[in-house]
């Protein structure tokens, strides 16, 4: 069965099931299955421009396929870029060569908020790392000093007096037998029980007509706050888009940011210094887009151990 639904799926059928469709396609159309085909040199026959742009598909989809005369349709999310950020970021005013004072101000504070954080998580760090030693104290060493000169006295467990054998107090607890009387007592008992069950769930269901308009009210901001936490959450997506992922076991440096003191600007194009590498901006820049992963430097590892030698020129000068 699952093979012929697979021939099914590529257009491959018997020949009954063939024979079946023409025949409902000719019921359709209203002509008849034994009639003779339309010749070819008929003028009422279809026909198509022979020059047009275009051919039609007149074959099955899958031997379009199969035959590389149809392409497979590419699939949208191959269409979407990894990142929203544009491939070229203006920079802040304050890098201008000639910026206005308080843009300058605002991109050396946010130099110094970097350097801030840079420091605090050094020292945070540390505090990590830091080793707590105990300080000795006058108690401490003296106690250390005095320790192995006193003796100290063995005591040894006293054992308990009186018979070690296990006594049993009391008869032993026998179940009596329920009279039909005590049983009849507990099974009207049981369907009170029952009956008054039911009747306080009918109640509770009377007193819920009554609180329709809370019920209402405490559904309604239960809704509201659905739509808060998916606007929320949709805003995270959002926000998410724009930073950089973890693509590899290390995560996105964030670059230093280019800035000059007020002291070293430069007065004209003239005496501009060049700062930055334009090609390590280029490679962030594709890390930051999700584009390549982050990445550190090889070190270099010899292969073979570096093998010294003298030769006879340096031997004779010795």
């Amino acid at each position: 069965s699952e093979n012929a639904a697979k021939l099914a799926a590529m257009g491959v059928l018997p020949r009954r099931e063939k024979l079946l469709q023409l025949r409902r396609a000719a019921a359709a159309s209203g002509v008849s299955v034994k009639e003779h085909p339309v010749a070819n040199n008929n003028p009422d026959r279809a026909f198509y421009d022979l020059w047009s742009a275009g051919t039609p598909e007149t074959a099955d989809p899958y031997y379009l396929e199969q035959t590389k005369k149809k392409l497979v349709k590419r699939p949208d999310r191959l269409n979407e870029k990894p990142s929203v950020l544009p491939a070229i970021e203006v920079i802040a005013p304050g890098g201008s060569y000639n910026p206005d004072f308080f843009s300058h101000q605002e991109l050396l504070r946010e130099a110094h908020e970097v350097e801030v954080k840079k420091q605090k998580a050094e020292e945070r760090l540390a505090r990590q790392l830091a080793v707590n030693e105990d300080k000795a104290t006058e108690e401490s060493t003296f106690k250390e000093q005095v320790e192995g000169l006193i003796e100290e006295e063995e005591i040894e467990p006293k054992e308990p007096e009186g018979d070690t054998e296990d006594t049993v107090i009391g008869p032993t607890a026998t179940q009596e037998k329920k009279t039909e009387k005590q049983r009849k007592k507990e099974k009207a008992k049981r369907i009170k029980d029952l009956q008054r069950k039911a009747e306080r769930q009918v109640i509770d269901k009377q007193q819920q007509l009554f609180q329709l308009r809370s019920i209402h009210t405490s559904v309604k901001k239960q809704e509201q706050r659905t739509k808060m936490r998916q606007a929320q959450r949709k805003a995270q997506q959002e926000a998410q888009k724009s930073m950089p992922r973890r693509l590899s076991r290390l995560k996105f440096q964030t670059p230093d940011l280019d800035v000059q003191l007020s002291d070293e600007l430069a007065s004209s194009l003239r005496s501009l210094k060049p700062e930055g590498s334009i090609l390590k901006d280029r490679f962030k820049s594709l890390q930051k887009r999700n584009i390549i992963e982050p990445r550190e430097r090889a070190r270099f590892k010899r292969k073979y151990k570096l093998k010294y030698s003298e030769k006879r020129a340096f031997r004779e000068i010795e």
